[in-house]
């Protein structure tokens, strides 16, 4: 039985182009700032790390999380997790607040759940699943064996 070909930076290219895609158009949710998408979606992913193996629930478009189940971040747990220095991150996050995008609370920053009714974080969401759909197409054309 031979081994698979080692595909490793195929993959890696395929992973960076579908990413940079991506990012660019989730950016334009932020009138193209890559910085503001990142600090927003650092800050929402952080609110909801303790939910990703979580299959049975919050898995459809529909089904977001409540800010009942959001564990803020501290500000400078946030910066650590970006590798941001703190005079970049902090006007970002004024900036975010100011737009409604983020709440201070006890703990750290929240993004409420409510920002991810609206319509363009639902267009959002159907962006990234349809790209990832896409890069999975682009991975198995180019011979690589996923699970």
């Amino acid at each position: 039985m031979s081994s698979p070909p080692d595909n490793r930076r195929l993959t890696g290219r395929i992973l960076a182009y579908e990413f940079i895609d991506l990012l660019s158009e989730m950016a334009r949710l932020h009138g193209g700032d890559v910085v503001a998408l990142l600090i927003f979606t650092g800050v929402w992913t952080a609110n909801t790390r303790h939910l990703r193996s979580t299959t049975d629930r919050y898995a459809a478009l529909h089904d977001i999380p409540p800010d009942s189940q959001r564990r803020p971040i501290s500000e400078e747990d946030l910066s650590v997790h970006l590798c941001m220095p703190r005079q970049i991150q902090d006007p970002y996050v004024e900036g975010l607040l100011a737009s409604g995008l983020l709440e201070r609370r006890p703990g750290g920053l929240v993004v409420p759940s409510a920002i991810f009714t609206r319509p363009e974080m639902l267009s959002g969401a159907n962006e990234t699943y349809g790209r990832l759909i896409s890069m999975l197409s682009r991975l198995r054309q180019a011979g690589i064996s996923l699970g």
